[in-house]
């Protein structure tokens, strides 16, 4: 009985890893529904934002799961060097605002600051494994990125059957795996060899773990990774309402990303260098920075909006209301 019940759901299993690879289309829609019902349940219900974290967050971890199906790697984890790593660090960074919330509604402020600086403590040592044992150079956030499905689908399918555009002349038996020259792509015959031909290369967007990584740029990536424990930090000297948190923090942040200005980047690490730049507008939601510029701005704005547009204001009152909830969840986590 039991043996028939672990074959009904490994058939399962395998009927829906086909339907995720035949329909990536269809699953980012699914993943998309559940990840915008955490907004429309914010400020609705009691306790809502531990519900919206928990809609949230778990339609991260779903979308994540189903990337492992579409590359294929989930049974090869174990066996690849620092990916259990980044699948812890990107698996916290998902779970860090809902260990938040819960550490509130069960030990108070407290345990709230308690725990967020254990979550920030774990991030900042695996991100220095990630930087010194295995040779990350730029660490993402999250590590794992969400991935182009059609791209990944549409490059198996190019290696399964030699239609690859790196190098169109060359096929790959479907069964036996050799490599193979097509009659298109064969040389003239006075310039024939007999060296046998290269496979599809498909690995030029990865990052490049045997970089050799300039003082510089390890001195970059350390003062990012140490941000968030110095802001911690002067948050418990200073207090919440200080500008010396705030300024230290975004100090480091420019001075890291100046550094990387002068380092020789990969083509992966210079676009998350573009999206920390990016993060920088973050500062503008963290306190003392919201309550004494952003926020009257914000609700500003969005009384005009709800007043001058019809219907408008069934969306602008309700973000009215939970903005302040939202700024106090998230303007301290470092994701």
């Amino acid at each position: 009985m039991e043996y028939m019940s672990l074959k009904k759901l490994e058939d399962l299993f395998l009927r829906y890893k086909t339907w995720v690879v035949s329909n990536p289309q269809g699953v980012s829609e699914m993943e998309a529904v559940v990840k915008w019902g955490s907004y429309i349940l914010a400020g609705r219900l009691k306790n809502s934002s531990l519900l919206c974290e928990v809609v949230y967050s778990g339609s991260r971890l779903f979308e994540m799961f189903n990337d492992f199906l579409v590359k294929g790697i989930l049974p090869e984890l174990s066996s690849k060097q620092g990916e259990k790593l980044k699948v812890l660090l990107t698996v916290l960074e998902y779970l860090e605002v809902l260990i938040e919330i819960s550490a509130v509604q069960f030990w108070g402020e407290v345990g709230r600051w308690a725990v967020v600086t254990v979550i920030q403590l774990i991030k900042c040592i695996g991100r220095f494994l990630m930087v010194l044992k295995y040779k990350s150079g730029v660490v993402s956030s999250p590590p794992i990125k969400p991935i182009d499905r059609k791209a990944v689908i549409k490059n198996k399918q190019e290696m399964q059957y030699g239609l690859s555009n790196n190098n169109p002349g060359v096929i790959r038996l479907p069964q036996s795996g050799r490599i193979m020259r097509t009659l298109a792509g064969a040389p003239p015959s006075h310039q024939r060899t007999f060296t046998p031909p290269k496979p599809p290369n498909n690995n030029d967007n990865e990052p490049s773990s045997a970089l050799v990584v300039s003082h510089k740029h390890l001195t970059a990536e350390v003062i990012h990774i140490l941000r968030p424990l110095s802001h911690l930090s002067s948050l418990y000297i200073f207090g919440k309402q200080s500008w010396t948190p705030w300024v230290l923090s975004l100090g480091m942040d420019f001075v890291s990303l100046k550094l990387y200005d002068e380092s020789k980047l990969t083509k992966v690490e210079k676009a998350e260098i573009i999206h920390r730049r990016i993060g920088l507008l973050y500062y503008l939601v963290r306190s003392p920075a919201f309550h004494v510029v952003t926020q009257k701005r914000i609700e500003h704005f969005l009384l005009s909006v709800g007043n001058r547009i019809p219907l408008a204001r069934t969306i602008c009152k309700p973000l009215l209301e939970y903005i302040p909830e939202w700024q106090k969840i998230y303007a301290y986590t470092w994701s």
